[in-house]
């Protein structure tokens, strides 16, 4: 209900208040953009922008998502920010990517893409699951003002620390291997966790959003002791930067899709802390 009254606060004040122009829609329309962007080295990516906006909302899925994923909150997010969402190389319409992905390949496919379509920053970055982890990497570009995740998992390090000690040894095997590469996309999750251990606590405000147990048991078999290493990574995560904060919610794995007023909310509060930080 908090964030429900915040989001409605905040549409009202965005519409009268010039501070807050990541959040107006007041200004020229920016065109739409839904085509293949042609990178250089043979690469390209499946690119789709709409709205205006002070700030571009950058949609990251979850691992083996693609951009429709996220096309409820896109379609809310553009009527007061420029929005994109993306396919990553190897999936959907963008091209083929060696693998294991690696955090720095990743992060210059986006923003790349970014720039060959003129779209351009301060950006907000939103990500589900593993998307929140690439988010969290992505976050050192001083282009980006500001980011949430949902439901991302613990970098290497902090899973290794706080969940493998209650998991069986078949349990931490196959973690292990998916945070090689055994994943969908074939992401190289140590590579991604190593970059955001360098760059230590975020710099920018940022909110990370997770579901209760219940709905984590019930989607990710994260359940029991195993759900508390899980909220305790994340509550690191948000106490590590000045800027963050933790919420939690009764909701699917897939926040955007269950609360969707609520990352709506969540982003915007981050557009407003970046804005007064501009």
């Amino acid at each position: 209900m908090m964030f429900a009254r915040l989001l409605g606060i905040l549409m009202l004040v965005a519409s009268t208040s010039p501070e807050l122009g990541g959040l107006s829609s007041a200004g020229t329309e920016a065109p739409p953009i839904d085509r293949v962007v042609a990178l250089s080295k043979g690469r390209s990516i499946a690119l789709h922008c709409a709205g205006q906006g002070t700030f571009t909302v950058l949609l990251e899925p979850g691992d083996g998502g693609h951009r429709a994923h996220m096309a409820p909150l896109f379609e809310a997010l553009s009527e007061r920010y420029r929005v994109c969402d993306y396919d990553r190389r190897n999936i959907g319409l963008s091209s083929s990517a060696p693998t294991p992905r690696k955090a720095t390949d990743l992060q210059a496919d986006l923003f790349d893409a970014m720039a060959a379509a003129n779209v351009e920053g301060p950006y907000i970055l939103f990500g589900s699951s593993m998307g929140g982890l690439l988010v969290r990497s992505y976050a050192t570009s001083p282009e980006v003002a500001g980011f949430v995740t949902s439901n991302q998992p613990g970098t290497s390090s902090e899973w290794v620390k706080l969940a493998y000690p209650l998991m069986t040894s078949d349990q931490r095997q196959a973690d292990a291997a998916w945070m090689a590469g055994a994943n969908n996309e074939r992401i190289d999750v140590n590579d991604v966790s190593r970059t955001i251990d360098r760059a230590g606590p975020p710099r920018v405000p940022y909110v990370i959003m997770i579901s209760t147990e219940r709905f984590q048991c019930k989607a990710a078999e994260i359940c029991g002791r195993l759900y508390g290493a899980f909220a305790a990574a994340s509550r690191r995560t948000a106490k590590a930067g000045r800027n963050g904060t933790l919420r939690i919610f009764a909701g699917d794995h897939d926040l955007y899709v269950s609360n969707l007023t609520d990352v709506i909310a969540a982003i915007d509060k981050v557009a407003l802390a970046a804005a007064r930080n501009r």
